[in-house]
């Protein structure tokens, strides 16, 4: 019992130490400053001079002449009054928006994939190889085609020429018949225009057969095919440049996967609050 006086009669002794007294209330103090100056800082936004400066660059580059000290002072003016608004909205959460966020992921996705890698030339041939089919064009037909202003029977004449495949500029008759000339159209190509049944006629026929009619309101049209373009595989050097973009694209999105899957590697995701997910 004595040693415990003894010790509360000692931190008495202690607290009633001028000295002490000065440091705490001194702590007391520093601790209050800090806090007012954090609290303070809040509301400080600091300015580089030099995103101002590469700002004024760029602008005078697209313009090809110097900027007035005017215009220098707008472009300050201008960065200034974004990093406010900028500080505002992250203030009043809108950092948050899912739009924010979007172009931010884009951006990061741009950084991930700024390095564009190139292609080897066994790399390309290789390439090329295992997508020909992409480069192989489709079978094409360039093709004459009548327009007979009549839904009725043609006369004989009429189908006698058109039988005897006469060209569309030396063919007679007292109908009005409009003309025009189809250039190296697909099988698809002419489906969408006269239909499945008119379109596999006209493409399957010999070169110089009319074939039709095919009605509509114009009256009867009337195709015969003038030349072929065979499905045949180009060279790759005829294709090259398509070809290298398309294996830049493919091994880049690759690779950008790849970088965005290591990244997410780093963290550690937890899911909150209620909603349906997969």
């Amino acid at each position: 019992m004595a040693d415990q006086n003894s010790t509360t009669s000692h931190m008495r002794s202690i607290l009633r130490e001028p000295t002490l007294h000065f440091v705490l209330l001194a702590a007391i103090l520093f601790a209050t400053n800090a806090a007012v100056r954090a609290r303070d800082r809040g509301h400080v936004i600091q300015i580089d001079r030099g995103k101002i400066a590469a700002n004024i660059m760029q602008i005078e580059a697209s313009i090809g002449a110097p900027l007035s000290s005017e215009d220098q002072q707008r472009v300050e003016d201008a960065y200034v009054e974004q990093q406010v608004l900028v500080r505002e909205a992250q203030a009043l959460g809108l950092d948050e928006d899912y739009q924010v966020h979007d172009m931010l992921a884009q951006k990061m996705l741009h950084v991930l994939s700024a390095d564009v890698i190139q292609p080897t030339d066994a790399e390309l041939e290789a390439y090329y190889e295992a997508n020909l089919g992409r480069y192989v064009p489709e079978a094409a037909v360039t093709v004459d085609e009548l327009v007979v202003g009549t839904q009725g029977p043609l006369p004989a004449t009429v189908r006698d020429q058109l039988r005897d495949g006469v060209a569309p500029g030396q063919l007679v008759s007292d109908l009005p018949i409009g003309r025009d000339v189809l250039m190296k159209v697909t099988l698809g190509d002419l489906t969408r225009i006269f239909g499945e049944e008119m379109a596999k006629r006209a493409f399957a026929a010999r070169e110089g057969q009319w074939v039709g009619p095919h009605h509509t309101v114009r009256g009867q049209h009337w195709l015969r095919v003038t030349e072929r373009m065979a499905s045949v595989p180009p060279a790759l050097d005829a294709v090259r440049e398509q070809v290298r973009l398309d294996w830049i694209s493919d091994h880049e999105q690759a690779r950008l996967e790849q970088r965005v899957n290591e990244l997410r590697g780093k963290y550690v995701i937890e899911f909150t609050g209620e909603g349906k997910t997969p």
